[in-house]
């Protein structure tokens, strides 16, 4: 915890930056969320605007908190969250591309997963669902990394900084809807992008300047912190691990493809995601940067404190090392990045809620003069699932891994042979979500099984993501494929919507 004088200094930033994010969501969405705008934001978004949403997005908890965590624990294996970040932005680009997503106007991707699946219904319903529960997954990262950033500045209870986060991003997205989301996302990229810059060319010479950082690191016996992506000091399958469970759920987790489903055009969103995927793959070599120094720093500082518990290596070099003044900056810019995520899952959630889960209990689609009041209440609904999840979070990079890696294989599996492979049947696909749910539950409540796979795989993405992939192929090749045109799972995704 920083001092009293400084964490008062920080409060009262924090609380004057989400009053300006609060102002932004509502001017830019003012006459123009009613109805299903709400959640869309009349899915006419330019480059730009997807560029600069996607970018807050991914540049978000794993790339602020995690990685710069990572940097100081693993030298440059630190960006490899950048990296894998990248890949998976580039591989959704290429499936998208293959399937044409925006022309088809999808609202949602258990709509895709409709489409893909000739049309069933049965892989809507189930889908809907899993996306839900992604989507609560994926909030509750976000709400654990601004909870850390709180918590460490004002020494509060972790519940409470937990709620204060919650609460943080919750009021413009509960007041503006989507197009608050994509134009906040906007301002707290520059921010990002500015901040980390420049904690980045201050952090280094404070450290000493990187021949200082290197001296440190070799005393300290950690040299292979210095190799290619830190994999001298991780090894090559968790630096293959920690990769490939970036990479997966970019095929699979429902705000992503939601920034096609809005775009202008097939070529708008394709072009946003790759210039989005060079920005990750540049500013991952920062948060490394960032660690690496804030190790030094805390070394010299003998600060036992932050070289015990990692996950404080940013909001160390930002308050202890830069002061208040510089601090406050370049910790609205890490909390800028958790904001910036946690907004887009929360209102992609609410989504889910109102056009794929309350149709299969009302028998009907809500009324558009109806989606704006429920899409509010939606979004409370969302973060207090979301709060729940975070109690069994441990720390950052730990739930990313082992959560989203167990869980998620299933959908991005079924999701990529639906659009990929012809031969592939409603029935493969709900194996592969069940043999992935399966699998994310025995992993996560079975410490031999989990024990297990750690030992071979460093962690859950690659050994859940080869089982799903069995299942979903032997399932399919098993069963008879029903044969439906475009126009003709086009046509029965549009009656879902209402029955």
């Amino acid at each position: 915890m920083v001092a009293n004088v400084n964490a008062t200094f920080f409060i009262i930033g924090f609380i004057v930056y989400v009053f300006i994010m609060i102002l932004v969501g509502y001017f830019s969405s003012k006459g123009k969320s009613d109805g299903k705008n709400y959640l869309t934001g009349g899915g006419q978004l330019p480059v730009f605007l997807i560029f600069a949403t996607m970018g807050a997005t991914f540049i978000g908890t794993g790339s602020a908190l995690g990685a710069t965590s990572n940097g100081f624990r693993f030298g440059w294996y630190g960006s490899a969250y950048g990296l894998g970040a990248a890949l998976g932005l580039l591989s959704l680009v290429l499936v998208a591309n293959h399937s044409k997503l925006r022309s088809k106007n999808f609202l949602t991707m258990a709509e895709e997963a409709q489409f893909h699946y000739h049309g069933d219904r049965h892989m809507k319903i189930v889908m809907s669902f899993m996306m839900y529960l992604v989507e609560i997954v994926w909030l509750g990262n976000h709400i654990n990394g601004g909870a850390t950033y709180l918590g460490y500045i004002t020494g509060i209870d972790p519940i409470l900084a937990r709620i204060i986060t919650v609460c943080a991003f919750g009021v413009y997205v509960i007041i503006g809807g989507y197009l608050a989301v994509v134009w906040t996302d906007l301002v707290q990229l520059i921010i990002i992008i500015i901040g980390f810059i420049a904690i980045t060319f201050i952090a280094i010479p404070t450290a000493g300047g990187w021949g200082e950082i290197t001296a440190t690191l070799q005393a300290a016996g950690k040299e292979g912190n210095l190799s290619f992506y830190g994999v001298e000091s991780m090894g090559a399958m968790a630096l293959i691990s920690l990769i490939f469970s970036i990479i997966i759920p970019g095929l699979g987790t429902p705000t992503y493809r939601m920034r096609i489903y809005t775009a202008k055009s097939d070529k708008a969103a394709s072009t946003a995601f790759i210039r989005s995927a060079i920005l990750l793959l540049v500013f991952s070599l920062l948060p490394a940067l960032i660690g690496m120094a804030a190790f030094t720093i805390a070394t010299k500082n003998g600060a036992a404190a932050v070289l015990q518990q990692p996950d404080f290596a940013f909001a160390y070099v930002a308050t202890i090392v830069l002061g208040p003044i510089l601090g406050l900056l370049f910790m609205i810019a890490g909390l800028s990045a958790t904001m910036s995520s946690g907004d887009s899952d929360a209102i992609a959630g609410v989504t889910i809620l109102i056009q794929d889960i309350y149709p299969i209990f009302a028998k009907k689609a809500m009324p558009e003069q109806s989606i704006k009041h429920w899409s509010r209440i939606g979004v409370v609904l969302t973060l207090g699932c979301a709060f729940f999840a975070t109690l069994f979070a441990k720390d950052i990079m730990g739930y990313i891994s082992n959560v989203i890696g167990s869980i998620i294989p299933g959908v991005s599996v079924a999701m990529f042979l639906g659009a990929c492979w012809k031969r592939v049947t409603w029935q493969g696909g709900l194996a592969s979500l069940f043999s992935g749910t399966f699998f994310g539950v025995l992993y996560l409540g079975l410490a031999p099984f989990q024990n297990y796979i750690k030992g071979i795989f460093t962690g859950p993405a690659i050994p859940a993501t080869l089982v799903t992939l069995v299942f979903a192929v032997a399932v399919s090749l098993c069963t008879k494929k029903v044969e439906l045109s475009e126009a003709e799972r086009l046509a029965l995704v549009e009656k879902s919507r209402y029955s």
